[in-house]
């Protein structure tokens, strides 16, 4: 019995060496970012000056060509006295597939969301907001 325990407890500890995130981080540091804000809550260009400031910090750059394209989306719906709100982050590049004739494609290589009712928006979805970037910050750390 003392022997299964020590598997277990090794498998455990073995699954813990692995990147925290499935996808694959290597090499991202330009992106270019759009927004595609569909609140009346949030400000467009706020966002983007807040988003550009925190990524920055982390080492990505803006403004090169043919960088990678982050993909923020935020969507509202009022339901009574609340709000139902779904953020999505995604980075999408062009990539070529293992098909037969290997097509070349726009792709997201990357993609998180979260979906929370809300009775303070704007607060609320900037939370959100802020915890999925910091998820994709995160995640581009441990693959590199």
């Amino acid at each position: 019995m003392i022997g299964y325990k020590k598997i277990l407890f090794l498998l455990l500890l073995t699954t813990q060496l692995f990147s925290a995130s499935m996808y694959t981080m290597d090499n991202i540091k330009d992106l270019n970012l759009y927004i595609d804000n569909q609140t009346n809550f949030l400000d467009k260009k706020e966002l983007e000056k807040s988003l550009k400031n925190k990524l920055e910090m982390e080492g990505f750059v803006f403004g090169k060509v043919d960088a990678l394209i982050l993909v923020i989306k935020v969507q509202a719906l009022d339901i009574e006295d609340s709000v139902a709100i779904y953020i999505s982050i995604g980075l999408g590049e062009e990539v070529i597939t293992k098909r037969k004739d290997k097509i070349e494609t726009f792709s997201y290589t990357y993609l998180e969301s979260k979906f929370i009712e809300a009775y303070e928006p704007k607060e609320d979805a900037l939370e959100a907001l802020d915890s999925l970037i910091d998820d994709f910050i995160l995640a581009h750390k441990d693959d590199n």
